[in-house]
Parts: C-alpha cells; structure tokens; sequence
C-alpha cells in the first residue's frame, strides 16, 4: 500500500480534502463505500468492514487515530497498513475518523468512545462481548472464588450475562443479568440492568444502574445495585454502590491502566487500587490485578486479591500476516 500511495502521489494533482484523499490514497485497499471489498485486492489480509456497525460502533475514535498514524503495527495488525503521522497534521487524522464514521448509517449505537476499560469490580455500562475469569482470594482466610463471566451483545444498546462461580466447596450458584444503554453521548454513557443470583436455597434480585463518562484524561464510572432476597431468613437485603477512578498511561493498546475503586455495601466500605495491562497489540486480551482493603469493619472482613483475565472474542488477538 505504501508503494501505491507513492505512486499516487507522484502521478496527480495532491487531494486536498478528507474525501478526496480517502478516494485517492485509502479506497485502493478500503474501498470508496469503506466496506473493503474491491475487485482486486490489493492487500493480502481482508480489512476492516467500517459499514459494519456492530463491530465498528464499539472502536474508540482513539484506536483508530493511533490506526493511522502509527499504521498497522501501532495496534498490533498488519504492517500492510502504513503510517501517516508524518504526512498528516493530527486535525487531519481526526477528519479522516470522522470520515470513516460515516460509513456505519445505521444509528442509535453506543459511542465506542464510552467504551471505557474494565474496572474489577464497579460494572461497566457499556454493552459488551467478552468473556472473563475473575479471582478473589482473601488474604487471611482460606476462601477463594473463581468465576466464569460471558457476555453477549444483543442488538444496538442491549446485552445479556451468565456467570458461574466456583468457591471452596464447588458450584452453589448462576448469575444471569441482562443489561440496556439507555443514554448515550460522546463522552458519558448511562445504563440499567438487572441480575438475578439463583442458589439451591434461595434467589437474589438485583436491579442495577452503571454510568460512565470522561472528565479530561480521567474514566469515571459508577454502579449502583440493590439485593433483594427472596428469603430475608437467608439472606439481607443490601445496598451496594462502586465508583472508580483510572486512567491510561499512554496511547498504546498495551498500556497499563491504573486506578482505584471506592466499594460500599450497606454500611461497609472498602477501597481497591488496582492495575490493568493490554496483553496483546490489538488489546483483544486484558488482565487487571488489584486489592480489596477494608475502611471499616476490618475485624470481620479480611483484605481480597481480585482481578480479571479478559477476552474480546470478537476483536482479532494477533495480526493476520
């Protein structure tokens, strides 16, 4: 590709704006419509369908603006994407995602840019396909929980959840949660959601509501949850609020992401500082470590190692060469 561009650019007149510079430089392996499919391929690994808005839609306008200017390999894909960094001014950059937003004429999704990382344990508002394991080993004490997390996207704004935990003495309970982004803007998105927690001896109902939005450099995302038992006998009622602070170290898809949550239920508070890490160039892969210090209450509640290991089954883990 980078030898077409030269050859373009030798051969005519310099286009001057976004369009014209998609047609002259970008549509030989993207297509004019965005879609990647052309005649004859000029690349061996298939590009990005931008009209495709249930992958699109979930791209932060960040990951493409690196897209371009460091080329393929700046996001862990194919060097057959060349970098333009030293040919366009960054308002260039940002037209030419604007241009490529365009492509995607079906609205009404969530802005991939409030697609924020993944806190541990504050639920994220954004609707998503992934799937998890999450740790928590107490400190002092002999509990260990592991769960298995899958989460799938259904339709624009919609997803639905199954989780299975595994504690000391094996499976005693499915959790299963459907989840809507009800308000979405470029920078700050709100959703509701419900989860139902199903044991041998009882149910638990939990209507939720989780937001998310940037304050300059900074993710800020919040839940908040009530438990309803079925039976008050077994189990309390509960109020249970989460609220994080985080932000990236750099641009990369690699990065590592540090943070800290504030974790309330009834009258119990706790803080979890933690820390994520991109484990693969296209940031399909993730895994976060923090730990759960007890504010109050200390003499009944230990400290908790908690964390994920993330999956975006839908984002490609490694380039295709």
């Amino acid at each position: 590709m980078a030898l077409l561009l030269a050859v373009a650019l030798g051969a005519q007149p310099q286009p001057t704006t976004i369009p014209e510079m998609w047609s002259a430089w970008c549509a030989r392996c993207h297509a004019q419509d965005g879609s990647g499919k052309i005649a004859e391929p000029t690349v061996t690994v298939e590009p990005m369908d931008f009209t495709d808005c249930r992958l699109t839609s979930a791209e932060p306008d960040a990951d493409w603006e690196r897209a371009i200017a460091k080329g393929g390999p700046g996001v862990g894909l194919s060097p057959e994407m060349p970098a333009f960094e030293d040919s366009l001014t960054p308002e260039q950059i940002s037209g030419f995602v604007r241009h490529m937003r365009g492509f995607c004429t079906d609205r009404g999704w969530p802005s991939g840019n409030t697609n924020f990382p993944r806190p541990i344990l504050t639920e994220k508002a954004f609707p998503e396909n992934e799937f998890l394991v999450l740790p928590a080993i107490s400190h002092d004490r002999n509990d260990v929980e592991i769960k298995a997390l899958y989460e799938r996207r259904v339709g624009k704004r919609s997803m639905f959840e199954i989780g299975v935990p595994v504690a000391n003495d094996g499976v005693d309970e499915l959790e299963a949660a459907v989840k809507h982004a009800l308000v979405s803007n470029d920078r700050s998105i709100v959703s509701l959601g419900f989860e139902t927690v199903l044991s041998s001896s009882l149910a638990i109902f939990e209507p939720f509501a989780s937001a998310g939005t940037m304050l300059r450099d900074w993710y800020v995302q919040g839940q908040i949850k009530v438990e309803l038992p079925t039976d008050r006998a077994r189990a309390d009622r509960a109020f249970v609020y989460n609220a994080y602070l985080g932000r990236d170290t750099s641009a990369a898809p690699t990065t590592w992401t540090i943070g800290v949550e504030i974790n309330g239920e009834n009258g119990e508070l706790a803080f979890t500082p933690q820390v994520r890490k991109g484990l693969t160039g296209t940031g399909a892969l993730a895994a976060s470590l923090g730990v759960t210090i007890p504010i109050n209450k200390r003499e009944q509640r230990g400290v908790r190692w908690v964390g994920y290991w993330l999956w975006e089954y839908l984002e490609p883990w490694r380039a295709r060469k």
